[in-house]
């Protein structure tokens, strides 16, 4: 069997401004009397499968004359662009309003995205508010005791969802029941939803569905943001955001949320509270590396959050009436540290072709009494993944492969019982997809896990 790769033509398109090299973005270059082309990228390269047609090669750019080279068994080529002599075009401006909630058809995937205007439509949320206003998901109150929300997409609810923040798992284990409130909704610049199954990439719990949320970038948020929220019902809200760009690589930010509930609410006459009292200050700060000349990209987050909640009947008093039979009561005092690493590489002469890694560690403690009864969690979580992209042959056929490995360590407390649980998982997988550019796309995908409790 004989097997061989669509060969390529690969380079890169400038102009001169004085004794700079300008890359040029957006050139468009194509095999004459074919349909076979392609444009640069931001940093002017491009590459382009080889026709056995012809050897005439079109390159044009708004504004600049359009050469022909004649290429031959040139490989690789580096060519310079002269500005138009004509100054008759006008300048010419398109805009469009983007779609707060957009849906793709091009993906394979079924996958709604929604941006920060549909977002701004909630005048206060955190990360189980955002959903209100989307019709794809269905938000509910999981008791009414707690007021904790959870969400439900596609008839299953929470737990059976892999819920990541930059695709880093996020919501699960010890963080399940309150952990949708842990991400204030102004934090968040993008949510992506990927209703049934998902890309193997994210591991074995995004099979039945993912919901993945994108945080603010120091880069290219605006400097400073503040916003306060106060409502009749007694919850107050603070949020300030700041934003610095040390220089054209390094930039960072630190984010400071504040909210607080004071007032008791009892308006169907029960004697309990019909939302709890709670007080959470939450702390991040997100560092980001830029160097598109070489390819790197990197992020470095730390979190800190505390979260107290009280609830129970109206008037209780954790004081005088904790373990008391006459009133029953609640209160649940989380702490929360999370910091994670990406990296990314991207190869100058191999646009196509890219590197990735992230990981994150994540202490979630829990001290919380139930009446009478005592619940204390410590959980420690460990997560790393390795991913790379290429493609076979020529860019309409790509695949991504790559590892995970994830450790999860429970401490649980439940009166005077001890639970002790270790998870360990290590994953590895493959995914190709095939997209003609016009009217077909295929994704196709196989991994292997192995647990510790569950098996293979």
């Amino acid at each position: 069997m004989v097997s061989s790769a669509q060969e390529l033509l690969q380079g890169s398109l400038f102009t001169k401004e004085g004794t700079q090299n300008i890359p040029l973005e957006g050139a468009s270059l194509y095999w004459l009397g074919t349909t076979i082309g392609t444009t640069t990228n931001e940093k002017g390269n491009f590459s382009l499968a080889l026709s056995k047609d012809t050897t005439e090669l079109i390159i044009s750019y708004l504004g600049f004359k359009t050469d022909t080279l004649t290429i031959k068994n040139q490989k690789s080529i580096t060519h310079f662009l002269m500005a138009s002599d004509s100054n008759s075009l006008d300048e010419v401006t398109i805009s469009q309003r983007r779609k707060a909630i957009q849906k793709s058809y091009l993906e394979a995937q079924n996958i709604v995205n929604v941006n920060s205007a549909e977002l701004l439509k909630a005048a206060c949320c955190n990360l189980s508010e955002s959903f209100e206003t989307n019709p794809s998901i269905d938000v509910n109150f999981s008791d009414a005791l707690t007021g904790t929300k959870q969400i439900k997409m596609l008839g299953l609810t929470s737990p059976y969802l892999l819920i990541t923040e930059e695709n880093i798992p996020m919501v699960r284990g010890a963080s399940q029941a309150y952990g949708l409130t842990f991400t204030p909704g102004t934090w968040i610049e993008s949510i992506q939803i990927t209703k049934g199954a998902g890309s193997v990439i994210n591991g074995f719990e995004s099979i039945a569905g993912q919901i993945n949320t994108e945080i603010k970038k120091p880069f290219s948020d605006v400097p400073f943001f503040a916003n306060l929220f106060t409502s009749a019902n007694g919850r107050n809200e603070l949020n300030i955001q700041g934003n610095h760009k040390f220089n054209n690589r390094w930039s960072s930010g630190l984010f400071l949320h504040g909210n607080q509930r004071t007032q008791t609410m009892d308006q169907n006459n029960d004697s309990f509270l019909d939302v709890p009292l709670a007080k959470q200050i939450n702390v991040l700060n997100r560092w980001q590396y830029t160097d598109f000349e070489k390819g790197w990209v990197g992020f470095g987050s730390l979190r800190f959050m505390q979260d107290d909640k009280q609830i129970g009947g109206v008037g209780y008093n954790p004081d005088q009436d904790r373990n008391s039979q006459l009133l029953w009561g609640s209160e649940i005092s989380t702490r929360r540290i999370d910091g994670s690493v990406k990296v990314g590489y991207v190869f100058p002469e191999l646009p196509y072709q890219s590197f990735g890694f992230q990981s994150a560690y994540s202490k979630h403690v829990q001290d919380s009494y139930y009446g009478i009864r005592n619940y204390e969690i410590d959980h420690e979580s460990f997560y790393a993944n390795v991913l790379f992209n290429s493609i076979i042959g020529n860019t309409k056929n790509k695949f991504k492969a790559g590892l995970n490995i994830a450790y999860d360590q429970y401490n649980e407390l439940v009166d005077q019982f001890d639970f002790l649980r270790t998870d360990r998982s290590f994953g590895s997988f493959f995914e190709y997809s095939y997209d003609n550019l016009e009217n077909f796309s295929l994704v196709g995908g196989i991994r292997a896990d192995f647990h510790n409790n569950l098996g293979t």
